[in-house]
């Protein structure tokens, strides 16, 4: 078995997308002997979801919607002119269903469960892509500095202990910075007029780039 279909059936498959996603399941399923068609509504692949991303590899990072203290943020967010969420009054049973079932998930037990999860198949799709890149030698532009994650107060510093904890149970290498060792990571934070409590560093994610600083 592979990619959960068997080798033996010489399926005919048709892929709606063209992006990483696609095409990558395109691949390793015409490795695997199938005869594979993939269609795009676009003129050219990866020119949706996988052209607008931020080219980030970051295992470390991934990290569930759901979490403490996100119901009130989420009524925070509605009330913003320009709402990062935006929610429509719908009595659609899946609707309700599908939220009530992520308010179950706003809890610090379900937190953790459901980042060990993510951080464990991020890793294995991170370790996927090196032997992908060694098997067809694609090359592009990288950079392999790691990523830093600033937070404004150190109550934000602190909380981070959740994350931290998941990183640790699965071998993932962090540093826990101050505000000086922030700015010796990343030198253009020392004119930045921004409070900086601290910050989590990555240092084997790809793709060098300042993440956002937490609200």
């Amino acid at each position: 078995m592979s990619n959960g279909i068997s080798k033996k059936s010489n399926m005919k498959i048709l892929i709606l997308g063209s992006g990483v996603i696609g095409t990558t399941t395109a691949y390793y399923l015409a490795r695997d002997g199938h005869e594979v068609t993939v269609i795009d509504r676009r003129g050219r692949p990866g020119l949706e979801t996988s052209f607008a991303n931020a080219g980030e590899i970051s295992p470390g990072y991934a990290s569930p919607r759901a979490g403490p203290g996100i119901p009130q943020k989420a009524i925070k967010w509605l009330m913003m002119a320009h709402p990062p969420l935006i929610l429509r009054a719908s009595l659609d049973p899946a609707m309700i269903e599908w939220m009530l079932r992520v308010l179950a998930n706003c809890t610090s037990k379900a937190y953790a469960i459901n980042k060990a999860r993510m951080v464990r198949i991020a890793e294995y799709s991170r370790d996927l892509m090196i032997a992908l890149r060694a098997e067809t030698a694609i090359a592009y532009d990288e950079r392999m500095q790691g990523t830093l994650q600033l937070f404004h107060e150190q109550k934000q510093v602190d909380a981070a202990h959740k994350d931290i904890e998941v990183l640790e149970q699965y071998g993932v290498p962090y540093q826990v910075l101050d505000r000086a060792g922030c700015i010796a990571a990343e030198p253009g934070l020392a004119n930045s007029p921004a409070t900086i409590a601290g910050g989590l560093r990555l240092p084997h994610d790809r793709n060098r780039r300042l993440l956002h600083l937490h609200q």
